[in-house]
């Protein structure tokens, strides 16, 4: 099962490269104008909290946007340490995203939005958790559910916070890369 998550990592990244390269190519100069809007109107205090939120609770908004924002407006020039703190704020929400599922996993609205986990998935974090929650830490699908099914299978919480750390600042180094520079492939 670790190998066919992967394989779904790995696809979904290249997918994730290719749409971001269109993107880049067709909408530069649209993408740096609302990129500098949307800087000057929250700051990056802003884009902090937006984070929080989206990576705490199960949303469909990924992350790559704010460093897409990043990218593209003034915050590049000091780049590293955005998204640094961005990669550590994430890490933070997906603590409260586990605490979220071990404190209310056995609720029926909970339970309702999740999907009953299957057979196979739920050995799958038994048998592998720190590789589940890292493998989820990686790929541009939600971080949230990944730390709410983690919690909710009651998986440690230290298990979850070194596979977040670990891998997910990494992640957030590793797709702003892409962002800035693949629209200059093409």
């Amino acid at each position: 099962m670790i190998r066919e998550n992967l394989i779904k990592a790995m696809i979904a990244l290249v997918v994730f490269v290719l749409f971001m390269s269109t993107l880049g190519y067709l909408f530069e100069e649209e993408l740096t104008v609302a990129t500098n809007w949307l800087v000057s109107r929250i700051g990056f205090l802003g884009l902090c909290l937006i984070l929080l939120v989206t990576d705490t609770l199960v949303t469909p908004f990924p992350p790559d946007i704010l460093l897409l924002v990043i990218a593209k407006s003034p915050l590049a020039q000091y780049w590293s340490t955005y998204v640094l703190v961005l990669g550590i704020v994430s890490s933070i929400a997906g603590m409260l995203g586990w605490g979220i599922g071990r404190r209310l996993g056995h609720l029926e609205f909970v339970k309702r939005n999740l999907g009953e986990f299957k057979e196979d998935h739920r050995e799958f974090i038994r048998r592998y958790g720190y590789w589940a929650v890292a493998i989820g830490s990686i790929t541009p699908f939600p971080f949230s559910l990944t730390c709410w099914a983690a919690g909710v299978m009651g998986l440690r919480g230290i298990t979850v916070f070194l596979a977040a750390l670990t891998f997910r600042i990494p992640r957030f180094f590793l797709y702003y890369w892409l962002i800035a520079y693949t629209g200059n492939w093409f």
